[in-house]
């Protein structure tokens, strides 16, 4: 920067003004100072601003898996509604187990000036970390009450669409990818919703139609859902799936059955991802309102990168279903 204002006969802070863009500077002198830094090829040393600033104007999104495509979905939106407050933001993959969510939790201070973090497994703050980093938890996970939480409507929403279903005459249900015995929080949460809404109804719950939950990617549960039921004879008029993408292998597997979709079998997913309005038919979907749900995240974890350090809040979003051909 010195250089630079030897050569345009400027001070280094006009330099750091233009550069900045903190103050006006005349177009004279601002004109000066860029053919000064293009004809020495400056570039401001970012890692250099970060130390002097005491932060980088990152943020750090971890997911599980990025090529699932919810997480890409929601790093969409996250990186939009980062953008516009001013802050990048750089996607790290966790695995989805609770090492790898510790592992990037600790290490975020180096990089980010805070971090969004959608984890699977972790209950509470991992062992190792800054407690005056700023996190907000994505995820239904966290029941730690020193951290910013905020979740989807996961009871809910399957309740929604369990309901949904028994509304267009549906009496026995499926849920794919659902668990009546897993560990798994939000497959917990959204099995839960499901039992509720049949429970209501005064039907029983068979766990012959809970099927799918596994390590499996969502598209491969879905389908195969469908052939584990088919296979076993297991008779089933709906379909309610943990996500849209294990709903667009249940899509693929009753098609591979010879069953039609939504005259045999009606079927909902729940993300409302961009994706659903393609299938074939069109898949009706619980919509988490993600929109929303990000905003607040980011809204507290910009609040805590500006010091706020009051006790840990929790939010949980509101959902609605968006019908399309699957139960039409």
């Amino acid at each position: 920067m010195a250089d630079v204002a030897r050569l345009a006969g400027v001070s280094p802070m006009t330099v750091s003004h233009v550069v900045n863009g903190h103050r006006y500077v005349r177009d004279e002198t601002k004109a000066r100072v860029l053919a000064a830094m293009a004809e020495l090829d400056y570039q401001p040393n970012l890692a250099a601003r970060a130390l002097r600033r005491g932060r980088v104007g990152a943020i750090g999104l971890a997911v599980g898996h990025i090529h699932y495509a919810y997480n890409a979905n929601l790093a969409r939106t996250v990186t939009a509604q980062a953008a516009a407050l001013g802050y990048h933001v750089a996607i790290e993959a966790t695995g989805g187990d609770r090492n790898g969510e510790a592992a990037t939790w600790q290490r975020s201070p180096l990089f980010y000036d805070g971090l969004l973090i959608n984890a699977n497994q972790l209950e509470r703050l991992p062992d190792g970390v800054r407690a005056d980093f700023p996190v907000v938890f994505l995820g239904e996970s966290m029941s730690d009450p020193a951290v910013d939480h905020v979740a989807m409507a996961n009871v809910e929403g399957t309740r929604l669409a369990t309901q949904h279903l028994l509304d267009s005459g549906c009496r026995r249900i499926a849920m794919a990818g659902g668990s009546l015995t897993t560990a798994k929080r939000m497959v917990t949460l959204r099995t839960q919703g499901y039992v509720d809404a049949l429970t209501r109804a005064g039907l029983p719950i068979d766990p012959a139609l809970v099927v799918g939950a596994s390590d499996a990617p969502p598209l491969r549960t879905g389908a195969v859902a469908i052939a584990t039921m088919v296979a076993a004879g297991t008779s089933f008029d709906g379909v309610v799936c943990t996500t849209d993408s294990v709903a667009y292998g249940v899509l693929r597997g009753l098609a591979e059955a010879g069953l039609n979709c939504p005259r045999d079998v009606r079927v909902v997913g729940f993300d409302n991802l961009p994706d659903s309005c393609y299938t074939v038919p069109s898949l009706t979907s619980i919509d988490p309102h993600d929109e929303d749900l990000v905003a607040a995240a980011l809204g507290m974890l910009v609040e805590r990168m500006k010091g706020f350090t009051g006790p840990g809040r929790s939010i949980v979003g509101a959902c609605s279903v968006v019908e399309r051909e699957s139960t039409r």
